[in-house]
């Protein structure tokens, strides 16, 4: 679906999931290179810019949260800039670019404030705002990081997801905006007359200064968030170890309790209990019922000098 907006000196083009209607107007009206027109079809995995003689063209990633799944994924957003347009190319997820554009399209106080400059001024009001959108993403993962460090010490299945979601989370982020400075960078130090506007480098180093808070923020949570897994994951094979110390006495004991039991039953079986002086049944079974626990109380006595209970 294509949009326009029209000013005097500017024009946004915006297309949501585009076809092939939409691609034919745009190689009607404009002279892009055939592998930017391939980009913005095909799904890209990172974010790059392309700098021509009469026109930018940007491809951004950005992320976006699954509020369903609770998992984070890229979105893309392509951005054609020239001396007289700006076009954007998106999927329609991104609430917030659909809203910007709304608003501008609906009312003559947004359309004045964002389009009677240059299409650079355009072009950062909108990664102003959709940066500074991904802020809530960021608030989830620092809540969940303070729910992690609460339940590290449960050694769960549900604990053990629960941080490896986050921590995936956590790197799907990082790879998302690995590039974001580099990008932005460069769109400072553009020499192109359609991207200037006033005070425009300090206006894109608050971008970048922002940019770079987020990926410190990211990697403070990515160590924390591995740490948490580790001492998680050292809890469990401590409480497993435990386990199997447990396990161990007790098949111990059970091997000794079944030798004796064997031996009863020959005893029994061949009536020489007589020459140790045992001449009733029961008699044979007190000395071996004595034995038995004779036998565990000694294996446990030495597995506790041992420290392996």
């Amino acid at each position: 679906m294509l949009k326009i907006i029209h000013t005097k000196n500017l024009k946004w083009i915006d297309i949501v999931n585009p076809d092939e209607k939409d691609l034919n107007y745009l190689k009607e009206n404009f002279r892009f290179h055939p592998l930017d027109f391939e980009d913005i079809v095909l799904p890209s995995t990172r974010t790059r810019i392309d700098e021509y003689d009469s026109h930018h063209f940007i491809l951004l990633l950005l992320p976006y949260l699954n509020k369903h799944s609770g998992e984070i994924k890229p979105i893309e957003v392509d951005f054609f800039v020239g001396k007289d347009y700006l076009i954007t190319v998106h999927q329609g997820q991104s609430q917030t670019l659909n809203n910007f554009f709304h608003n501008i399209q609906q009312f003559d106080n947004a359309r004045l404030q964002f389009m009677s400059g240059s299409p650079g001024f355009l072009l950062f009001s909108i990664l102003q705002v959709m940066f500074k959108r991904s802020s809530p993403i960021l608030d989830r993962i620092n809540h969940q990081m303070q729910e992690a460090s609460k339940n590290i010490f449960q050694s769960d299945i549900n604990t053990l997801e629960t941080l490896l979601q986050l921590k995936k989370n956590i790197i799907t982020y990082r790879r998302i905006v690995r590039m974001h400075t580099h990008i932005l960078n460069k769109l400072v130090h553009s020499n192109k007359d359609y991207m200037k506007f006033k005070d425009s480098k300090t206006a894109y180093e608050d971008i970048i200064e922002y940019a770079e808070n987020i990926w410190n923020v990211l990697s403070s949570d990515k160590e924390s968030v591995e740490s948490y897994e580790e001492t998680n994951q050292s809890l469990g094979t401590h409480r497993i170890n435990k386990i199997l110390h447990v396990l161990t006495v007790l098949s111990v004991i059970i091997s000794a309790l079944v030798l004796i039991t064997d031996v009863m039953v020959f005893f029994e079986r061949t009536h020489i209990q007589e020459s140790f002086g045992l001449g009733s049944e029961f008699q044979l079974f007190m000395f071996f019922l004595t034995l038995i626990f004779l036998t565990t109380s000694i294996i446990l006595v030495y597995f506790r000098k041992k420290k392996w209970l």
